[in-house]
């Protein structure tokens, strides 16, 4: 026996495996939803790299023995700190034959350390050969009858490509490193992990990219629409279950809402900064020629932007440049002479936080001759990227068309499209928030008094209010004009009481200078009620019907208006602006007992 046998043999007597775990991120809100379990051999031992360990296992014929001494160690390990986290475990996908593993080994695991199978993920690498996929499917299948899920490993680098996953029905596909290393450089890449997304969205297969290690990265991968994340720049694998770095969290939960804000933007408030892209720059003393070889790489028209210390100070026109060539001097002149005879030395330069709208007027603005020049984005005055004029253009088209399509005509808020996309949206994945109802009261008499132009413009001052006080005390938050003086507001983690509060005194402060004089002396209208009788109605006030929502696995729009409504009844019998919240629970048949009102 060799010495190599021989420590295996060793490993499995004395279980001198450690297993490390490594987090698998949600892309959406930062936060872990499972970890990868690995299995490493002793720190001084020649077969510490799991790969040798396999490799001999398999060798010797013990691949199931060592197979089932990581399962049994990473699962004793996590017992206590998985939570309703998951546990991927890889699984050779030759050990899924071997009649021991049928015994329901794994499940004994489980029942020993309270765990339940449906927080198991069997990892298969696609990277084994397999050659009889039918009784592969049995295998599966039987086991994910039995709750246990399953995801196909290192996806678009195997022997198996899309034929495996088009014979087996996974719950996960882990899409290979080598397809997520500098995917941000590189258009294949991009293009063959947006179809695998495309493809397991239609399948309903979540994705999971492997191997983040840069945040330009992750930012892409969060764009095409990749549902987690895993690598050294999210979490390394740990021999613990460690929690993720706050900075990882806020960062993705960032970039992700930025998508969805761009998603679903109504209004053209983006700033230039979020739609611009870095590209090489050149100092300008750089000669002709360079430029001209650089320009060559190209696959398509570049503007190339000059920068000295950092800062833009000119901008060489495609267009002008190779006019400037073109002339029957102009290689001599030009190839072995500074480019900044050629540049424009007072192109558009914006600052990052310019809105698109600004950004879009002042490009237009300029002579015709550099109407389709680059703008050129800096932050604390240093270059940060380039818009082009196409960009600019299919950004502002779609954001218009947004905006038309879906938002209330007088206020600019999303209207009830969106309203319903936004709140199935938080239903769908689980997303926990507070519904805040608005409502203005005794709003129709005010309209009736002093017509609709005046009644219009309150809706509007009232969606700005809402607005600011929204964006003043919400780190995230989405509001919506139902229509006529009816407003939804959804909130993510900030206690609705301050809000509500806000909203109240800003509103008292603001609705007095909407009426005459007279009435604010009076505070109360004259006028015909409902039954055509004379009365006297208070000035306007406004409600806020707020439901903390518990639990939205079994959650409805329909349900969730119905709630609502029944609150803001409530709301309503009350003369003066105020607010009652109450907890929601769709499980819970007793929702009454368990509600909280607060009047202000």
């Amino acid at each position: 026996m060799s010495a190599e046998a021989k420590e295996l043999e060793r490993i499995l007597k004395e279980n001198l495996i450690t297993p490390v775990f490594q987090p698998i991120v949600d892309l959406q809100n930062g936060e872990i939803f499972a970890y990868e379990a690995l299995s490493r051999g002793p720190q001084d031992s020649c077969l510490f790299r799991p790969d040798k360990l396999f490799t001999l296992a398999e060798k010797q014929n013990c691949l199931w023995r060592l197979d089932y001494l990581c399962r049994t160690q990473a699962l004793l390990q996590a017992k206590n700190t998985l939570g309703d986290r998951k546990l991927f475990v890889n699984v050779d996908a030759r050990v899924l034959y071997d009649k021991k593993f049928h015994q329901g080994s794994t499940a004994k695991l489980l029942k020993k350390f309270s765990l339940q199978s449906g927080s198991i993920v069997f990892e298969i690498s696609e990277k084994s050969a397999i050659t009889d996929y039918e009784s592969f499917r049995s295998v599966l299948e039987n086991y994910q009858c039995q709750d246990y899920k399953i995801a196909i490993d290192d996806v678009g680098a195997g022997y198996s490509g899309l034929n495996l996953l088009a014979q087996v029905s996974p719950e996960f596909i882990k899409i290979d490193i080598g397809l997520i290393k500098n995917i941000d450089t590189d258009p294949i890449k991009k293009a063959i992990v947006k179809s695998l997304a495309d493809f397991s969205r239609t399948a309903n297969i979540k994705t999971i990219a492997e191997g983040i290690e840069r945040p330009e990265e992750l930012k892409l991968l969060i764009e095409l629409g990749i549902n987690y994340g895993q690598g050294f720049y999210l979490g390394k694998p740990m021999p613990v279950l460690s929690m993720l770095s706050h900075n990882i969290t806020e960062e993705i939960s960032t970039i992700h809402l930025k998508k969805e804000e761009f998603r679903m933007h109504t209004r053209l408030n983006m700033s230039i900064g979020e739609i611009a892209t870095q590209q090489t720059t050149f100092p300008s003393h750089t000669w002709g020629t360079v430029i001209i070889d650089y320009l060559d790489t190209m696959q398509a028209r570049s503007d190339v932007v000059i920068v000295d210390d950092g800062k833009p100070v000119g901008l060489l026109s495609h267009e002008i440049f190779y006019r400037h060539m073109a002339t029957t001097y102009g290689v001599s002149l030009y190839s072995k002479r500074p480019v900044k005879l050629l540049m424009d030395d007072k192109p558009l330069i914006l600052d990052y936080t310019t809105s698109i709208e600004e950004a879009s007027t002042q490009a237009l603005a300029r002579s015709s001759l550099s109407t389709y020049d680059s703008l050129i984005i800096v932050r604390d005055e240093k270059y940060y990227g380039t818009v082009t004029i196409k960009k600019l253009l299919e950004i502002t088209t779609k954001l218009e068309l947004n905006r038309a399509r879906h938002a209330n005509p007088l206020t600019g808020l999303p209207g009830n499209i969106m309203i319903e996309w936004e709140l199935t949206r938080y239903i769908r994945d689980l997303i926990p928030f507070t519904a805040i109802y608005i409502d203005l009261d005794n709003f129709k008499v005010y309209n009736d008094i002093y017509g609709f132009e005046s009644g219009d413009t309150v809706l509007v001052a009232t969606a700005d209010l809402l607005h600011n006080a929204l964006s003043l005390h919400t780190t995230e938050s989405f509001l919506g004009h139902i229509g006529g003086d009816d407003f939804i507001a959804f909130i993510r983690t900030e206690k609705p009481e301050t809000i509500c509060r806000a909203i109240i005194h800003d509103f008292d402060i603001q609705a007095k200078t909407f009426y005459s004089n007279e009435h604010q002396r009076q505070k109360y209208i004259i006028a015909k009620n409902r039954n055509g009788q004379t009365e006297k109605f208070p000035l306007m006030s406004i409600s806020l019907a707020v439901l903390d929502v518990v639990d939205n696995t079994n959650l409805t729009t329909k349900s969730l208006a119905a709630k609502a409504a029944a609150i803001k009844k409530k709301c309503k019998a009350v003369s003066i602006s105020n607010f009652i919240e109450e907890t929601y629970n769709p499980l819970s048949e007793e929702n009454e007992e368990m509600s909280s009102g607060t009047i202000y």
